[in-house]
């Protein structure tokens, strides 16, 4: 019945947010992130321009639904917003963001506070709730990104360590996160009042207790959540599924850490590395995947590969998605690539295309109705000459000093 009442109180507390400005300018950053993106991957490949209200709506429910998830286990941890330092983390983090923009986060930024606090004292802050409160953003990052990490991907064409030209997908994605936190109050000075929580004797589950002088009450905020990275050696599903893993691997890990070591003095050292240098090496990992594998979508001999399928084209309709293997149009052999381009304005109205998937033959009715081409995206061939180089991070510091350099130039 508690659990109940809690949860009603947290869908509550969420829905206050809807009403505010601030929640609808992340909205109108997440639309204007989903055109930028379907522009561009219209410019890349000659697309026909595609509706993009039905993704922006879908990732603003998957990220409803993310706050959730999170605001549980905020509130199973213990985590208040008052004890977390929250001023210093944005601080932290917009400065470190000036070096490398990945550095935007708060993997970085509640570490280095953590080892400050540990070791100096200051800033003011319950270390071990600020890095559960990392682990928790991860954590709800890894069931967002399991959930819809793959609906903004961008297929692009690249060159590989092999020197092929090669498909890929830039994955960006961004959620807007609706939280409820707890806020701690002295019953001292405040005196208990309906809207105060009632907490149970577990609470919080990883222990501690909750002294009989606190008062704890819950509170709206909103936050986001970014995602960004490469599939080059996997497909789309399996780069989110991995992707997922290694993130809720991290999130665990962590959590166990702060668990292990928030009672032991110097030993919370450890969890305030481990969530820099943890976060490092899932990023080094990830890349390593990408790099140093074999390339997922490399043109076959004959036939094309399908690397992407314009969302509601004749060919998404038609049920035809990313690796299917085209290899007969109406009969006639579809020789490569070159062939295939050629050939797609010049469809009939009613097209049969021949396929393979996962090695098995499959037939399917193209329709194209007003368009003008199926909206099929091919795995490139060596004959591409338009390909994107990989180039490192770099921060918005070395962004501008670029951006001022170039602006003297021509002055």
């Amino acid at each position: 019945m508690l659990a109940m009442e809690l949860l009603w109180q947290m869908l509550g507390q969420m829905g206050t947010l809807l009403y505010t400005p601030v929640f609808w300018l992340a909205v109108g950053l997440v639309y204007l992130q989903t055109r930028r993106w379907a522009h561009m991957r219209q410019a890349l490949f000659q697309l026909r321009r595609e509706t993009i209200a039905g993704r922006v709506a879908a990732t603003v429910a998957i990220g409803m639904v993310g706050g959730l998830f999170a605001s549980v286990l905020l509130f199973l941890l213990g985590v208040s917003v008052d004890q977390i330092g929250l001023f210093y983390v944005w601080a932290v983090a917009l400065l470190l963001m000036l070096f490398r923009q990945r550095f935007f986060c708060f993997a970085y930024a509640g570490g280095i506070l953590a080892l400050c606090n540990v070791l100096w004292g200051w800033p003011v802050l319950q270390s071990h709730q600020l890095l559960l409160l990392v682990a928790i953003l991860h954590c709800t990052e890894a069931f967002l990104v399991l959930c819809s990490g793959h609906l903004q991907a961008v297929p692009i064409y690249l060159c590989d360590k092999q020197q092929r030209i090669t498909g890929g997908f830039l994955l960006q994605m961004a959620w807007p996160l609706p939280l409820v936190m707890l806020f701690t109050l002295d019953n001292a000075v405040v005196q208990p009042q309906a809207g105060f929580l009632l907490l149970p004797e577990w609470w919080p589950v990883l222990g501690g207790g909750h002294g009989s002088t606190l008062l704890y009450i819950l509170v709206p905020v909103l936050a986001a959540l970014g995602y960004s990275d490469l599939a080059v050696c996997h497909s789309l599903r399996q780069k989110t599924r991995q992707s997922a893993m290694v993130l809720a691997i991290y999130s665990i890990s962590l959590c166990l850490l702060v668990w292990i070591t928030k009672d032991n003095g110097l030993w919370m050292l450890l969890p305030a590395l481990f969530a820099p240098l943890g976060h490092e090496a899932v990023i080094f990992y990830g890349r390593r995947q990408e790099r140093c594998g074999v390339s997922h979508f490399i043109a076959p001999e004959h036939g094309v590969l399908v690397l992407d399928v314009q969302h509601g084209s004749p060919a998404a309709r038609a049920g035809l998605r990313s690796e299917d293997w085209i290899f007969q149009l109406n009969g006639a052999a579809v020789e490569n690539r070159k062939h295939f381009l050629s050939q797609q304005y010049l469809l009939p109205q009613k097209t049969t295309v021949r396929y393979l998937r996962k090695g098995k033959s499959h037939q399917c009715i193209l329709r194209m109705g007003r368009w003008s081409q199926p909206g099929i995206i091919t795995a490139p061939d060596s004959q591409c000459d338009l390909y994107w180089s990989m180039v490192e991070d770099e921060g918005i510091a070395k962004f501008l000093y670029k951006k001022l350099a170039k602006t003297l130039k021509k002055v």
